[in-house]
């Protein structure tokens, strides 16, 4: 089986599709676009485009930045501003992170079984959220 093991194996271009399942809106919304991964001087810079499908509305398009910095056996994922999100271990078919933003509560599951196509699963809870957010990815 191979498996991602630095975080070279991110770079290029992404298909991406998302399904968004949120208990608190009885909900479920689709998205799809692209992630490109580029190298900057510090790692990769991870920027999303996607389409997204809220039931009721208009489709939009949405954008997001990531900075993913290399931190040995692991990627050390940063929001846009540089703050720190979460890591994302390396060579593991599985990789689990947990990331408190109080009130809310956020957890990563990510799966390589089917590398290079893999998977990210977030389960979101708070006050406020309550959502299962899973995307999977597939190189272009």
């Amino acid at each position: 089986m191979t498996l991602p093991k630095n975080i070279d194996d991110f770079q290029g271009v992404w298909s991406l599709t998302r399904v968004i399942r949120d208990a608190r809106a009885s909900q479920v919304i689709h998205a799809d676009g692209k992630a490109e991964l580029q190298h900057d001087a510090r790692g990769l810079i991870y920027d999303e485009t996607v389409t997204l499908r809220i039931p009721g509305q208009p489709a939009m398009t949405g954008m997001r930045r990531y900075y993913w910095r290399d931190a040995g056996d692991q990627i050390a994922i940063h929001f846009d501003d540089d703050r720190y999100f979460h890591g994302l271990r390396l060579g593991q078919t599985r990789s689990e992170d947990h990331h408190d933003c109080p009130p809310d509560s956020y957890d990563a599951h990510y799966d390589f079984s089917g590398w290079p196509c893999w998977t990210v699963r977030w389960t979101v809870s708070g006050p406020r959220k309550s959502y299962e957010m899973e995307t999977k990815y597939a190189r272009r």
